[in-house]
């Protein structure tokens, strides 16, 4: 009888143990499924990133605060300004009278500098003859002079604005108003296919210059 009795409060111990073992089972397996269902709803708030109309930012995002940032600008056209070399003559001012004068002149750096014999380019005591200034220009696209402007043939023109200088004045190529000055450069090849191969490049060095002045 002690042994019956023994061996029903040992039964009855193991059923109790069992009953607490699978409650906390249960209570463990709802506690993981509470934990998977809040995680796949945070995984589908922070996958959602649609902004509102009022809304800067998604509210759960990753991003926040002020973010800095450092930029190196290149210029597309090209690394170097175009260059080229060859005759051209100017239609200058000359006490007041117009005269054609025949010039070797030079594009570098965005300029035209010219002088009057090709050797005095390479003699360092030689100064350029004069030079315009192609950030100046006003002109937009390089083309073939008029028959209003001139009738000689194979010529450009190019428009100069600047800062009116001390001893400048209006003549027949320039307009000053005492704040600025406006030069109209009439400029003629030798050949066709030269005043093709000038507007080319000068064209070139206008695109460059336009487009980092704007």
């Amino acid at each position: 009888k002690q042994w019956y009795q023994r061996r029903v409060a040992i039964t009855a111990g193991d059923m109790e143990h069992s009953e607490e073992t699978e409650e906390g089972s249960e209570s463990s397996n709802k506690d993981s499924e509470e934990t998977k269902a809040e995680s796949e709803e945070d995984a589908h708030t922070l996958v959602d990133t649609s902004l509102n109309e009022d809304e800067k930012a998604p509210f759960h995002s990753p991003f926040e605060g002020t973010i800095n940032l450092s930029m190196t600008a290149k210029e597309a056209i090209s690394s170097q300004p175009p260059s080229h070399k060859g005759f051209l003559t100017i239609f200058q001012d000359e006490s007041g009278l117009g005269a054609w004068n025949r010039r070797w002149c030079s594009v570098q750096d965005n300029k035209i500098y010219y002088w009057l014999y090709p050797e005095d380019e390479v003699n360092q005591n030689k100064q350029p003859h004069g030079e315009i200034d192609l950030r100046n220009c006003k002109t937009e696209t390089v083309s073939v002079a008029s028959r209003l402007d001139c009738a000689r043939p194979n010529t450009f023109v190019l428009v100069i604005m600047a800062a009116a200088q001390p001893g400048d004045r209006t003549s027949i190529i320039t307009e000053s108003n005492g704040k600025t000055t406006q030069t109209k450069y009439l400029l003629s090849a030798d050949s066709r296919e030269e005043r093709k191969q000038w507007m080319e490049v000068l064209n070139k060095c206008l695109q460059s210059v336009h487009s980092w002045n704007h």
